[in-house]
């Protein structure tokens, strides 16, 4: 399958590929889930620290809302 044909023809997912995803992710005793928890709570500090004040994404939003009030202001 293409990129983008998913669209056009639909994706088939098997109940048992579902399970297994689900069993993988839901795995609290083995390494992999503990690798996969320890990951995730480091991507949420990062995405905790870019929406404070003066954090990338807070910075980003600001200049893009400056910016839409300046365009507005010259219309």
């Amino acid at each position: 399958m293409k990129w983008g044909e998913e669209e056009k023809i639909g994706v088939l997912v098997k109940k048992d590929d579902i399970k297994r995803a689900m069993c993988m992710v839901m795995d609290d005793d083995g390494e992999e889930g503990k690798g996969r928890r320890e990951r995730a709570s480091k991507l949420s500090e990062k995405a905790k620290r870019a929406v404070e004040e003066g954090g990338s994404s807070h910075l980003d939003i600001t200049l893009l809302i400056q910016d839409i009030i300046q365009q507005s202001n010259t219309e």
